[in-house]
């Protein structure tokens, strides 16, 4: 072990803490390009300031900070934090974590498990989290459910928040089912779908005595984990974010037998996070209102001057401006007759006279020349120089000119309109007139959607697959699981990478149990009918059968599973006319004779079939022999 590694595991009972610094989106271009998310002002502050403080004074000794981009900035910050001696560096080690390889919050995860850095249980923090939290009861309390469930892998932390509340945004809305022991039965987030339904898996209702279902919360982006996360986010490579983390293990928790549960705040404790200038502009208005204390902004370096205006060190303003809910950072300069109102001004940037600045945000380093309107949503990246009598309105804004540019985005010298790739500039929601509009042009559009565009399903329909189509999603995954196994036959890989692509693919497109044990046995059973029906193929298909017991064992866990089989084994043999009774009397006859499939699930689904179609006649002969076979045990027994 190096140096380095063995300084980081002195403290073998440090309560830990992971931050990852990066968003892997473009939620604050054109300011991203220059500005790192952790160092973005917030109330004259970086955000990783806040957050370096809410979890030194909620009880953490050692945090984990892992950066992809802007690491030297990072660092320097960090750094002057320690010579500074900022209250944090008082309790709490901080670690940077470097690498530039990752290209996603999952990445980051399956690189810290790479590293082995974390020892128990840790505490997992979004970029740009904010709180006053005291995070050691809540691990005490996580700790308390992983000794009655040991597969609890994590418990997501929520605020009490009502609908309609400042602090709520709509692209986090989200909607979960608990258990009475704060088990997530269900968790969707609505803000990132446009689907007017929304179906209950009905199990959770049948399973479950109490099941309560919460709209009132707000995501506060902490978690508390379990050392098996960091593993999970590595066998599971289509986890890129926590979201998916929790999709996945809701989705496959028969499979992995891992669980997550959910603690919700009540009272003075604050949670949230920046993720999106919605969330900036929430935050800011709840820091210099107080809200999150102890956790707050600089009293030192601040003025809070009337109409809800903060300033900056050595800000000047002139006396005919006209200034109203804004924040300035330092030693920025307001001309004559300027009318600034709901708006973030960095530092250093130059106003000049006769200037109107509405719902937007102005980046540092900028000069805005006189007689300009910057209007309904601009962001003004860093060192932008909007000319005179300019007129800028919902754009998006940077200073050096993008490597596709149309005539029309030329605003200046220094100033070059950022369209991006889907035309839909970022959302500043409640900053820009534009978005609410956009956002209701979306609504409209849903609103003209037809009512068979909702996806449902009969309870025949979803126990057959052999009379209907599949749906698109199952045909892919279908195919994905037909490669996945036949490359793991040709190449003899173990059945447990097998198990997790096919449990990846699932994930992928969304399918259900049902639909996985349905598939993965038909691609077995297709892949045997590409061998010749010679004298050698019923030994060829016992060897292909025997190489996949262990995906066998994995999916046929239940009865239910075991009617998923034996519907493969009909869909199988009824679309292939040349398959014989003999094939199905040895299909079968392995199943049982391996516990595959019990005599009760065969007798169940020969009960379901067509007494008239030639399928029906094939079985016959197998299920009497089950039912003689039964018989003379009975009488044996008497």
């Amino acid at each position: 072990m190096s140096n380095k590694s063995k300084e980081l595991v002195q403290k073998e009972n440090a309560v830990q803490a992971i931050i990852v610094v990066d968003t892997f989106d473009d939620e604050f271009l054109p300011l991203s390009n220059d500005i790192p998310h952790a160092l973005l002002p917030l109330v004259n502050k970086p955000i990783i300031d806040y957050t370096l403080e809410f979890l030194s004074l909620g009880g953490i000794e050692e945090t984990f900070l892992f950066c992809c981009t802007h690491i030297d900035a990072i660092k320097q910050h960090i750094n002057k934090c320690v010579e500074n001696a900022e209250e944090w560096t008082q309790t709490m080690k901080v670690n940077v974590v470097v690498s530039e390889s990752c290209r996603s919050f999952g990445d980051c995860l399956r690189d810290l498990d790479a590293k082995g850095y974390l020892r128990g249980d840790f505490v997992l923090v979004e970029p740009g989290t904010i709180s006053n939290i005291n995070l050691l009861p809540l691990l005490e309390k996580h700790n308390k459910i992983t000794k009655i469930d040991k597969g609890a892998a994590m418990t997501l932390i929520f605020q009490e928040s009502g609908l309609g509340h400042i602090s709520r945004c709509p692209k986090e809305e989200v909607l979960m089912a608990t258990n009475s022991s704060g088990r997530v039965l269900f968790h969707k987030k609505l803000g990132t779908t446009r689907e007017r339904k929304i179906e209950f898996p009905l199990e959770i209702f049948l399973e479950n005595s109490t099941v309560s279902l919460r709209h009132n919360l707000k995501d506060t982006h902490i978690s508390i984990c379990s050392p098996a996360v960091l593993p999970l986010f590595s066998d599971n490579f289509d986890f890129q974010t926590r979201d998916d983390f929790v999709r996945g293990l809701l989705m496959n928790e028969e499979i992995l037998g891992m669980t997550v549960y959910s603690n919700v705040l009540k009272g003075g404790q604050f949670g949230g996070a920046v993720t999106n200038w919605r969330t900036y502009q929430t935050l800011s208005h709840e820091l210099k209102n107080n809200y999150v204390y102890p956790v707050q902004p600089s009293q030192k370096h601040n003025s809070f001057l009337k109409n809800d205006v903060i300033a900056g060190q050595n800000a000047t303003i002139s006396k005919s401006a006209k200034l109203n809910n804004v924040i300035m950072g330092d030693n920025v300069k307001i001309g004559e007759n300027v009318d600034i109102s709901n708006s973030f001004i960095f530092s250093n940037t130059k106003v000049e006279d006769n200037v109107t600045i509405s719902l937007s945000i102005v980046g540092p380093n900028c000069l805005v020349k006189e007689k300009s309107k910057i209007l309904a949503g601009t962001v003004l990246g860093k060192g932008v120089q909007i000319e005179k009598e300019c007129f800028v309105e919902d754009a998006l804004v940077q200073s050096t000119r993008p490597d596709e540019l149309d005539s029309r985005d030329v605003l200046g010298k220094h100033a070059f309109r950022l369209v991006l790739d889907d035309n839909e500039p970022e959302d500043v929601v409640d900053l820009a007139l534009a978005r609410k509009l956009s956002r209701l042009h979306i609504d409209q559009n849903l609103g003209e959607e037809s009512e068979d565009d909702g996806f449902s399903e009969s309870e025949d329909e979803r126990s057959s697959y052999t009379h209907s189509p599949a749906p698109d999603d199952t045909k892919l995954f279908f195919t994905e699981v037909i490669d996945s196994l036949t490359r793991g036959f040709e190449d003899k890989l173990q059945c447990d990478n097998l198990i997790l692509e096919i449990n990846s693919s699932r994930y992928a497109y969304n399918v259900t149990v049902k639909e996985v044990n349905f598939f993965v046995i038909k691609a077995i059973l297709i892949m045997s009918l590409r061998q010749p029906m010679g004298p050698q193929y019923f030994s060829q298909l016992q060897r292909l059968l025997q190489y996949f017991v262990p995906i066998l064992k994995n999916y046929l866990r239940n009865e239910s599973a075991m009617l998923d089989c034996l519907q493969a084994v009909e869909d199988v043999a009824t679309s292939n006319e040349n398959l014989t009774e003999k094939w199905v009397m040895f299909v079968l006859q392995y199943f049982y004779d391996k516990d595959h499939v019990t005599e009760d699930a065969i007798l169940k689904w020969y009960s379901t079939l067509d007494k008239k179609s030639n399928f029906h006649a094939q079985v016959k002969p197998f299920t009497d022999w089950l039912q003689e076979a039964e018989e003379a045990s009975s009488s044996e027994d008497e």
